[in-house]
């Protein structure tokens, strides 16, 4: 068995080996969707009265960051946590089912952050990306969290430490020890908060992409002495598996194991979203007039029946809710930000108040362990009922993806607010290539609205 040490070696020096020149050309593309994913919905979020209000509440310093979706420029560590959360405000940013959460929205904010600070762009900021994704995505696979752990945070900690380590110039050695550092300075997280429909979920992204900027300049320092940070276990969070870290290292990218999301809300409702537009589809085309739903139940496996949720008072109570998500695509054929305004639309609220949400997984027989089927079923008044059912959610890169039309679709979506479309996010990401010393500040100035003021 390979020991924490062992481990944290062998990924420092894979860390430490420019890994993203010799990946291959699907991991490329999975990690290009992945940051033009996370800017579209970061992007999209900034404008909405939430993020600006909180955006104003920290009046941040100038600096040489780019606050993404405005012109403006701020302190390193500013931009990091505030583009965090707004990358996750709005429930759509890319996750990996494998690794228990959301590897780009944790560390792509701090690497932009810092290398706009550090005037990188072109292959070292890609590497940089890469290296960010990866370990972040592989500490989440290996480790066995506490049950009542939430990711947000943690996979941050240790996936931005390495991104920042490779943008300072550490070598294997400096990278294992921020790799470690942030592992020990892990967020401490839980689905409590998140069950009461708090947004405080979201600033744990912010903080722990920031922990990892600052474990990577803790090992830069030279005062990270720790060799078995790996063995902190996330402090305390859950148990990693050293040999699950490096299982496949160089020869798998789990980047191209990832998914996007077509609903705002959380993943485990993405399943019953889905049948119920499916059922929704039937029902009008049969002329059935949707205000006759008297009742609707949905059959998932045990981490969607742990959302049942029939009412709600803030938004990511909405987002937590898988009533929320069936009765939104029932009744509007979306699940969209708006949807999750408080108070609900009252058809909303209606067809959610009679949704009924059971454990099924033993009648589901799920493919794998990490599939998610779901089926729903919507009774009448008229006493008929129509039924449909799905395997996995839609935008699985690996059982269910989206076309490139689709894609592109959710990107101008989820920048509706903006007025900006897919191709701005193209082009922007593309200008990511450029090395010249700027280029990712313009390529980020790109992306605020026109409309956008100084203070957003």
């Amino acid at each position: 068995m390979t020991t924490h040490r062992e481990a944290s070696r062998i990924l420092g020096e894979w860390v430490a080996s420019a890994p993203f020149a010799t990946a291959s050309d699907d991991a490329k593309r999975s990690l290009v969707r992945a940051v033009e994913n996370l800017l579209a919905v970061t992007v999209g979020a900034a404008a909405m009265p939430e993020m600006q209000r909180l955006r104003r509440a920290w009046t941040p310093s100038p600096g040489p960051a780019t606050l993404v979706g405005s012109p403006r420029r701020v302190a390193v560590e500013s931009a990091v946590w505030l583009n965090g959360v707004a990358g996750v405000s709005t429930e759509r940013d890319e996750g990996n089912r494998y690794s228990k959460g959301h590897p780009a929205a944790q560390t792509v904010p701090a690497v932009l952050a810092l290398a706009e600070a550090q005037d990188i762009a072109g292959e070292r900021l890609w590497d940089a990306l890469y290296v960010g994704y990866e370990v972040a995505a592989r500490v989440g696979r290996a480790t066995t969290f506490r049950p009542d752990v939430h990711t947000h945070g943690p996979l941050g900690a240790v996936g931005a430490a390495a991104a920042c380590a490779v943008l300072l110039g550490a070598d294997a050695d400096g990278v294992a020890r921020a790799v470690g550092t942030g592992a020990a300075m892990a967020p401490a997280t839980s689905w409590q908060p998140v069950l009461r429909g708090s947004a405080a979920r979201d600033q744990w992204v912010g903080q722990g992409a920031l922990a990892g900027l600052a474990a990577a300049r803790f090992s830069a320092a030279g005062l990270a002495a720790d060799p078995d940070g790996l063995a902190a276990d996330l402090g305390g969070l859950g148990t990693i598996d050293p040999d699950a870290v490096i299982r496949g290292l160089g020869d798998e990218s789990l980047v191209t194991t990832s998914y996007l999301k077509q609903h705002s809300a959380c993943a485990y409702t993405h399943g019953p979203a889905d049948a119920a537009l499916l059922v929704r589809a039937r029902m009008v085309a049969a002329g059935v007039d949707l205000a006759d739903i008297v009742s609707v139940r949905v059959e998932g496996v045990a981490s969607a029946a742990s959302l049942p949720a029939t009412s709600w008072g803030s938004r990511h109570g909405a987002y937590f809710s898988v009533p929320f998500a069936v009765a939104s695509a029932l009744w509007f054929g979306d699940v969209s930000a708006e949807r999750a305004d408080v108070p609900p639309h009252p058809q909303l609220a209606r067809i959610a108040a009679v949704v009924a949400v059971t454990d099924a997984t033993a009648d589901l027989r799920p493919d794998t362990a990490t599939s998610r089927p779901a089926r729903v079923t919507v009774h009448l008044a008229d006493g008929t009922a129509h039924t449909a059912s799905v395997r996995h959610p839609q935008g699985d890169a690996v059982d269910t993806p989206f076309s490139d039309a689709r894609i592109d679709a959710l990107l101008t979506e989820a920048l509706r607010p903006t007025g900006l479309g897919a191709p701005d996010i193209h082009r922007a990401v593309h200008d990511f290539h450029d090395p010249d010393p700027g280029a990712l500040t313009r390529a980020l100035g790109r992306l605020a609205p026109p409309s956008e003021g100084d203070l957003a």
